[in-house]
């Protein structure tokens, strides 16, 4: 059917330009590996990478404020500039101080507001009947970008030189404005501010506690994983610690290539489990890891949870929600990402320090496997109200706007 067609000019290029400006976001896991050269402890990599989650936290309540009540648009531009001047900033920073501190919180603040931004003007053009498929397939923009940082260890930018390549990269993702530049967008009525009852029914429905606390489990996962692994690679003295992220991006990237319509055949809840299951293994993998293909397996293994944990529960945070409050909804969901990483990232780094690597991936294993029981536990009254609803012919929560 033609209204359910996905490669749509504005799909396209709205993928195009979240690509790019995904590589500023994808090289910035390569910051830790700098931050470790000025002689950072794991605690210090831990509290300068949760240091761009505040940034992108701050102003995370505006930023859902005025994606639905001002425009999808402006809000990327702006994010698309703060994210640079992070990035440039960078170059300026030859001890861990406060301009590194602040470059991080800058570029973080710039990556949250995109998230947010691209992610829910990406969910207003997809089908709604190919809703998480479409998710998965615009969420290839944002992983494919991760091969710039094995492809930089390739060709010998090594953790000096992420100075000067940091701030390049910068000044290429302020060319992602170009193809969003000339798309236009819905005529959007305006909101009430931020702090009116929609944020709060955004954030307190019942069907969306499974979501947030699978987000919470789930991003706090990733940010542990995205932080200590590549700086874990190379203190075992192995060679181009980078290359697991080619692991990483292939396995997240193949499994929504060739399987994106699983989640809507098996259903979320069958996908959700096994995805952070998949992300338990992961670190239980890096946690004893020698040789670098067994990272690439790490990675790999992450890449899968990645490639179809996310768009699931992308999709349920779209389907769950009202309409007319996607954008604020959206930007609970981006939000949780940010807290879980400002939470977790430096308390991990701290049990690094204390112990070991191998510990702390260990705990991030457990915790992994204990959220995930308490997810289950959430999710299913909310299966038996749908399966009640179904049955009585009653719509689904998102289309029952109760304002």
């Amino acid at each position: 059917m033609t209204e359910d067609r996905l490669l749509t000019p504005p799909f396209v290029r709205l993928v195009s330009g979240h690509f790019i400006q995904a590589l500023g976001y994808s090289s910035l896991l390569l910051l830790p590996l700098y931050a470790a050269h000025l002689g950072a402890s794991r605690e210090e990599v831990g509290r300068l990478m949760a240091a761009g989650s505040l940034g992108g936290l701050l102003l995370r309540p505006v930023v859902g404020w005025a994606l639905d009540a001002i425009g999808r648009k402006l809000v990327i531009v702006l994010g698309t500039l703060a994210l640079v001047a992070g990035m440039l900033l960078i170059g300026a920073c030859t001890s861990v101080g406060f301009l590194l501190y602040l470059a991080r919180l800058l570029a973080g603040l710039g990556a949250g507001t995109l998230f947010a931004a691209y992610f829910t003007w990406a969910a207003d053009v997809i089908p709604e009947r190919r809703r998480t498929e479409g998710i998965a397939l615009f969420g290839i923009s944002g992983l494919l970008p991760l091969m710039v940082n094995p492809i930089a260890d390739l060709v010998g930018v090594d953790a000096p030189a992420l100075r000067w390549f940091l701030p390049a990269v910068g000044a290429v993702t302020l060319l992602s404005l170009l193809p969003v530049w000339g798309l236009h967008e819905a005529p959007r009525s305006r909101e009430k501010a931020p702090g009116d009852v929609s944020w709060r029914r955004a954030l307190t429905a019942r069907e969306l506690w499974p979501v947030w606390w699978a987000t919470v489990i789930f991003a706090g996962g990733v940010a542990i994983f995205m932080a200590f692994t590549t700086v874990t690679a190379a203190e075992r003295g192995l060679e181009h610690p980078a290359m697991l992220w080619f692991g990483y991006a292939a396995a997240a990237c193949s499994v929504r290539l060739l399987g994106p319509r699983l989640p809507a055949r098996v259903g979320p809840y069958n996908i959700i489990a096994p995805a952070l299951g998949a992300y338990g293994g992961a670190f239980l993998v890096a946690a004893s890891a020698e040789t670098m293909p067994a990272f690439v397996v790490a990675g790999m293994l992450g890449g899968v949870g990645h490639g179809y944990c996310f768009p699931v529960l992308t999709g349920q945070v779209v389907d769950r929600a009202p309409a007319r409050l996607r954008g604020a909804a959206l930007s609970v969901f981006t939000a949780l990402w940010e807290a879980a990483a400002i939470a977790q990232t430096p308390l991990f780094g701290s049990i690094a320090d204390a112990t070991d690597d191998a510990t702390m991936f260990a705990v991030a294993a457990l915790v992994a496997a204990a959220g995930l029981t308490v997810w289950v536990v959430l999710e299913r009254p909310v299966r038996i109200a749908a399966r009640a609803r179904s049955a009585g012919g009653r719509p689904p929560a998102a289309a029952r706007d109760p304002a």
